[in-house]
């Protein structure tokens, strides 16, 4: 497997060691060797530096890859896509395909919602949640969602019709 170490556009950043107090921990959260190396890798840019590095987007990207459901590393990506304003379509493609992949990822949600408020853009919402409610029509996460999406935006001009739609096909008639 090639780590970042290997790659010619990293060679110049230091990994730093992830953070223990020095003790063995009661549970040990067993991390993947590549999101170890995305951690020490993002945590080696000071706190200024890491949220105005394009490249550190990339990272985070594969971290999330590694394990969708760290907040901390959403909570990055966030500082990032802000502080270096960058059009937030892409964003929106890139949570929409770990939705599809996750659609029950309460991380990825909340993201989503982040990236809405910065944008304004709410036009793929209401359709995102309801291709995630076909697959589960219970789904919490589609569901609260879709209510803040409605909430928020006023988008109310088809609910009615998209809830007798479903009221008509659930199986527990």
């Amino acid at each position: 497997m090639t780590f970042y170490a290997d790659k010619a556009e990293w060679k110049d950043v230091i990994p730093i060691p992830l953070p223990h107090n020095g003790k063995e921990p009661v549970v040990q959260i067993m991390y993947s060797d590549r999101f170890k190396r995305c951690l020490q890798l993002y945590g080696s840019y000071n706190a200024e530096k890491r949220s105005t590095v394009k490249r550190a987007l990339a990272l985070t990207a594969d971290a999330i890859d590694c394990n969708t459901a760290n907040y901390t590393v959403w909570h990055y990506r966030r500082e990032i896509l802000r502080n270096l304003k960058l059009g937030l379509e892409e964003e929106l493609k890139f949570t929409e395909s770990v939705i599809i992949d996750q659609p029950k990822n309460y991380q990825v949600w909340h993201h989503r919602r982040c990236i809405i408020e910065l944008s304004g853009d709410s036009s793929q919402e209401l359709s995102l949640t309801e291709y995630t409610l076909s697959l589960d029509a219970k789904n919490y996460h589609a569901w609260d969602h879709r209510q803040w999406i409605l909430t928020q935006y006023g988008e109310w001009d088809k609910e009615k019709e998209f809830i007798d739609g479903l009221l008509e096909t659930d199986l527990r008639k």
